[in-house]
């Protein structure tokens, strides 16, 4: 067919086919064409594979050049770059399917990617109104990711819509413990103001309950001292008796005794006036102390009275020196009642006595509990004073929460 064929031009072109093989399969960009074996027949063969192959090597050439675009594309890919496309093309309907099947999902990728970009920004500047939109061929993994981006924009602006909430309830909240913290602050402080003029009035208080007790016991020994008196009066009534003579000349002492009795009634009678005043200053404490000092006063009064009947008598008996003798029967008489009045005068004055010291023992004691109430109150008044502070700090944090939540948009 060629002629004759020499074994070394059969080598050529078996090194020829393999090397077209190598290009056909990528494995070389570069062809060695042969132009002259020295051969016509076979020269003129190499020229008609010559075009061939060059027609093959340029279309490889397009083909490779594609697929570097895309390796190098993809590359991009693999580091988040989506703006980048595959420009080159070729003949190879596979190459040009494969380029562009990626040029699309480039181009999907890149608005997906820029649709949850701008959906992510507008989260970032607190607006979550903003949605991705899926397009329905998004599938998969990507599809997830966009639910999931959409998912976290309704739980932010819920979270957004309850921190307002809550932000406006905690604002109301503190404004209403302000305002409350003010008037408990206020009103500790006028506790405490008042709690120091009630201090000083039972300082006072206790300052004349203890003249009370030590007038009560004074008029316990006066007490005892009329009742001395009395003794005696009713000894110059004995005396009387046996003597008429006696009675005239003992007269100016009895009136004199009689002038006591009088003063010590009146005296009686003022200090059971005190007593009662000081029972109802007591209260309930004070009301079996009233009842002492109205038996206080009525014996003063039966005193008084006894004592204008003996003055009466002292008269009568100097006008009827006859009737002396019955006359001193009856002041003896009128003493011995009249002592028995002034013992239980003096039991009462005891009675009152003692009284006085528990009620004195028990003002102290309230002094004591005032005193630590006091103290209490202004620790109180400090502690409301801080909280007040602390409220106020609290409204200011609400206030900023509330700010915050409404800069957002949801």
């Amino acid at each position: 067919m060629f002629g004759a064929v020499s074994s070394t031009q059969l080598e050529v072109i078996d090194s020829y086919f393999k090397q077209f093989v190598e290009l056909v399969q990528y494995k070389r960009n570069k062809f060695e064409y042969i132009e002259s074996t020295g051969n016509a027949k076979v020269d003129k063969m190499f020229k008609e594979w010559n075009e061939l192959i060059k027609s093959t090597e340029k279309n490889n050439q397009a083909d490779m050049k594609v697929l570097g675009e895309i390796v190098l594309n993809l590359d991009k890919l693999e580091q988040g770059t989506y703006k980048c496309r595959v420009k080159s093309d070729t003949k190879n309907p596979m190459i040009h399917t494969l380029k562009e099947g990626i040029n699309l999902m480039l181009d999907t990728v890149e608005k997906d990617m820029t649709r949850l970009g701008d959906t992510m920004n507008s989260y970032a500047k607190n607006d979550y109104t903003a949605k991705v939109r899926i397009s329905p061929r998004v599938k998969d993994k990507m599809r997830a990711v966009m639910e999931s981006a959409n998912s976290l924009g309704e739980t932010l602006a819920n979270q957004a819509q309850t921190n307002l909430e809550n932000g406006q309830k905690l604002e109301q909240n503190s404004s209403i413990m302000r305002n409350s913290m003010h008037n408990l602050s206020t009103k500790a402080n006028e506790q405490a103001a008042s709690l120091e003029q009630t201090s000083a009035s039972l300082e006072e208080i206790t300052s004349i309950t203890r003249n009370n007790a030590n007038n009560a016991s004074k008029m316990a020994d006066l007490g005892n001292t009329v009742r001395g008196a009395v003794s005696n009066g009713r000894t110059l009534a004995s005396q009387t008796a046996s003597s008429m003579e006696e009675i005239n000349t003992k007269v100016s002492s009895i009136n004199e005794a009689i002038t006591i009795i009088d003063q010590i009634a009146f005296q009686t009678n003022i200090l059971s006036l005190n007593a009662a005043v000081e029972a109802a200053t007591a209260g309930e404490a004070g009301k079996g102390f009233a009842v002492v000092a109205q038996e206080v006063r009525n014996l003063a009064a039966r005193s008084a009275e006894a004592a204008k009947d003996i003055k009466v008598l002292v008269e009568d008996a100097n006008e009827k020196a006859n009737s002396g003798k019955k006359i001193s029967d009856e002041m003896i008489n009128g003493y011995e009642t009249l002592n028995n009045h002034i013992n239980e005068t003096i039991s009462i004055i005891e009675d009152v006595s003692n009284s006085s010291k528990e009620q004195m023992s028990g003002i102290e004691q309230i002094n004591d509990a005032v005193t630590m109430l006091d103290r209490v109150t202004q620790e109180n008044a400090n502690e409301a004073n801080q909280t007040t502070s602390i409220s106020n700090e609290v409204s200011q944090m609400a206030n900023l929460l509330v700010e915050d939540a409404k800069s957002k948009k949801f």
